[in-house]
């Protein structure tokens, strides 16, 4: 009796299928993806004497695959100031078509494809960044863009987007960008990345042009990483201001759950442009790093251009000296003095 009534059962999918034309599947649809990252912090500033601890930041991000297609979306909340906001830090529809898999298509608001340092902390190897990351040039895009894989070495980007780290357009131009990049021999990746439009408020006559390179160096228990960033911008009277600026970043591997990472960083603002001091900024900031465990597989499961696998847990403490050429850190009295220390115990992890 049971027998028959599954057959009548399968027997009326079938019919029902066949009358809307529709292939029968069992298969249940690709689930979404949750996976996110939390941050907890000790600072302590020399120059502002302050010290505090935080819980600063939390990211919730969603990986859904479609056919050729996927969806990832990342909502990112955030202490600054004393205040938290939450924003969206992701939101990346990315399509490569069957039959030209070298071909990516992708709309939203993703990582600028420029140098070493990202914006999230677990894609970076010490818990600070640089005054490069901060100013030269831009962390986040919103916009379109392509990407082609050439070949096993070598991929190339284009985007069109509204500008640095703007959300939505600040005028009627929109920024071009360009990126190279190659894989020289197995642990060496070396990019370029060209990029050009108007950055100002409601005006697209001072246009704005950047040429970035970043080098990648992942061999045995070493990573380095380095970037360079040359600027320059129409200054609205016939002249250009420019910068330019470089960091470095070295991670060693003590043990198998142990690192150290050093980093140099230096960018030179002659004509106050980026921070509104005529100025050359210096840091240098060094700490260890212990890491446990293994995060799972995501869609940033490396630091990028490495082999080193995100660690599900990550401590890490930095000592953080700074210099300028000119008065600019900020003191506990309101005034500007010209160097500072900072220390951060940062904790990372990874579900």
């Amino acid at each position: 009796m049971r027998s028959a009534l599954c057959s009548a059962l399968l027997c009326g999918v079938a019919f029902g299928a066949a009358a809307q034309e529709r292939a029968v599947t069992f298969e249940e649809a690709p689930p979404v993806a949750v996976t996110g990252f939390a941050v907890g912090r000790a600072d302590y500033d020399r120059v502002s004497r302050a010290n505090s601890f935080t819980a600063g930041k939390i990211g919730l991000s969603l990986f859904k695959p479609a056919g050729d297609a996927y969806l990832f979306a990342q909502l990112t909340t955030a202490l600054a100031d004393g205040e938290a906001s939450t924003e969206i830090d992701n939101l990346l529809v990315s399509w490569t078509p069957q039959r030209a898999n070298r071909w990516t298509l992708a709309f939203g608001r993703f990582d600028a494809p420029i140098g070493f340092e990202r914006d999230d902390e677990p894609l970076n190897l010490i818990a600070t960044n640089s005054f490069n990351f901060a100013y030269a040039r831009p962390a986040k895009l919103t916009g379109v863009q392509v990407h082609y894989t050439a070949s096993s070495r070598l991929d190339v980007w284009a985007v069109a987007a509204n500008g640095w780290d703007v959300t939505v357009d600040n005028n009627r131009g929109k920024t071009a960008l360009a990126r190279a990049q190659f894989i020289a021999i197995p642990w060496v990746t070396v990019g370029v990345t060209g990029m050009y439009g108007p950055e100002h408020d409601s005006t697209d006559a001072r246009q704005r042009s950047l040429l970035s390179g970043d080098l990648t160096i992942d061999r045995g228990p070493v990573i380095f990483g380095a970037e360079l960033n040359l600027g320059g911008e129409r200054d609205g009277a016939g002249g250009d201001v420019t910068w330019r600026g470089v960091a470095a970043t070295g991670f060693f591997r003590v043990t198998r759950r142990l690192g150290v990472t050093a980093r140099y960083d230096q960018l030179e603002d002659s004509d106050g442009l980026l921070t509104g001091t005529p100025q050359i900024l210096r840091s240098v900031t060094v700490g260890p790093m212990w890491y446990f465990s293994s995060a799972r597989e995501g869609v940033f499961s490396n630091i990028e251009h490495t082999r080193f696998h995100l660690p599900q847990v990550a401590l890490r403490a930095a000592v953080r000296a700074d210099w300028s050429s000119q008065p600019f850190f900020t003191d506990a009295t309101g005034a500007l003095q010209g160097s500072n220390t900072a220390g951060v115990l940062e904790l990372v992890y990874v579900f």
